[in-house]
């Protein structure tokens, strides 16, 4: 049985969601959340072209060339410290022909993220930075779970966007349950549950699917709180690990009572992923601050 949060939740008046949508799947999805925006379309078009085994790298280019900004803002990135080119890149061009497919659709996936969330407030930083740790960590993980590192980021960036979406479309009701501290994850959905009629898995499952991503990643919104299980698919394996070790780390979404030592964590991955060594906490923290600092600049 839940236990109960610390703190106050409304689950009546103002935290009653009005208009919802019936979905096919038994879930209802609030009124606002519907309305939305999708993601940069560029996004969703280089998930499709990256899976793409004949996909060249100059289509890629073209493709974000196509929205000067948004491959300015890739630009920006690909000249971050982060990666320490001895001279500038001035043409995205180069850029993906310098850090190759795997990162130019990290960087990609990192800067349609950061256009969704626009002005973040303190509450869409917190769970933006939890979400950033979550990808860090996942691809730093991925050989230990035998998944490509581009694929383990992106769906570790892309697991919260259920909660992203629902603070974006009800920041007044969903604050509340960001600013209270709790027991189990159980807890938090919840609470969720109780002032938007929908926890952030299943909103975060809704909205990918809505966005045509892929299947996969709709299974991760919905599922990355469970424990992680040796029969299930390595990519949710390796967002389970990271979303959970990057609240050992510092960056949880949420406030829990207790959490476990980062060795505790480690401890309970699955035999298979264990045969490797885990990176060490103080060298894991140092790249994902290193990540974040490069994001946020």
């Amino acid at each position: 049985m839940p236990t109960k949060a610390i703190g106050s939740i409304s689950s009546t008046g103002e935290g009653v969601i009005q208009g919802n949508e019936p979905e096919g799947d038994g879930v209802k999805v609030p009124a606002k959340l519907c309305n939305l925006p999708p993601l940069h379309s560029i996004a969703t078009q280089v998930l499709s072209l990256s899976a793409d085994e004949n996909m060249d790298l100059p289509k890629l280019a073209s493709v974000i060339e196509a929205d000067p900004a948004f491959a300015a803002e890739v630009l920006f990135l690909a000249n971050s410290p982060l990666f320490g080119f001895p001279s500038k890149m001035h043409v995205l061009r180069h850029a993906v022909s310098v850090l190759g497919l795997d990162r130019i659709k990290a960087l990609t996936m990192t800067v349609a993220m950061r256009a969704f969330l626009g002005q973040a407030s303190p509450l869409v930083r917190q769970c933006w930075r939890h979400s950033c740790a979550s990808a860090v960590v996942a691809e730093e993980i991925s050989k230990n779970f035998e998944v490509p590192g581009d694929r383990a980021y992106t769906a570790a960036l892309m697991h919260d966007i259920g909660r992203l979406g629902l603070l974006k479309s009800y920041p007044r009701e969903v604050a509340p349950v960001l600013t209270a501290q709790y027991k189990e994850p159980s807890d938090v959905l919840t609470a969720e549950h109780a002032v938007v009629s929908v926890d952030h898995g299943k909103a975060g499952g809704w909205l990918v699917k809505t966005w045509a991503f892929p299947v996969a990643f709709a299974e991760i919104c919905e599922r990355h709180h469970d424990p992680i299980r040796e029969q299930e698919a390595a990519l949710l394996q390796v967002v389970k690990a990271g979303c959970r070790m990057a609240e050992v780390l510092g960056y949880s979404a949420i406030r829990y009572q207790n959490l476990p030592a980062y060795a505790e964590v480690i401890s309970a991955m699955p035999e298979r992923a264990r045969r490797h060594k885990f990176p060490s906490e103080e060298e894991l923290r140092a790249n994902v601050e290193a990540r974040l600092a490069a994001f946020e600049q």
